[in-house]
């Protein structure tokens, strides 16, 4: 089995979830360094709101839960890019893993062919980080 470690500083969060999914379909395990630096393109005002009420939807006791941790957050986003209920979904999920930062393990073991869209390629436009957004949420990692 193929491993792929990406290192997602300053990538786009919908690019990379796509990218992924369709990776970790294709029997690649997939190990995602640095989430807490990956960016949603947006406006700082719009990103929140939609967080926010994700956060504040149903029940404090019975959910929908939303993740406050960045590494978290991003595999949440991932998993609405597949089926993860479905026979091929669910091993497809399990293969991905998620850090903050990076681990000592993987340090020099970052695949050099894996291209995801930057935030540097948004020209003008506005972005904000999963690190900061999780902060607004209250999360503490």
């Amino acid at each position: 089995m193929d491993k792929i470690i990406i290192d997602a500083d300053a990538c786009i969060l919908g690019r990379l979830s796509v990218e992924v999914s369709k990776l970790s379909r294709l029997k690649k395990e997939i190990i995602i360094l640095n989430c807490d630096k990956v960016v949603i393109s947006g406006s700082k005002k719009n990103i929140m709101s939609d967080y926010l009420d994700k956060l504040h939807r149903g029940s404090t006791e019975k959910g929908p839960f939303q993740p406050k941790r960045p590494d978290r957050l991003v595999r949440r986003t991932i998993r609405g890019m597949m089926n993860y209920k479905g026979f091929t979904g669910k091993p497809a999920y399990a293969r991905i893993k998620t850090f903050i930062g990076v681990p000592d393990e993987y340090k020099d073991k970052i695949s050099k062919d894996f291209k995801c869209k930057k935030a540097s390629d948004l020209m003008h436009a506005k972005f904000l980080s999963v690190g900061e957004v999780c902060r607004q949420l209250g999360g503490k990692w």
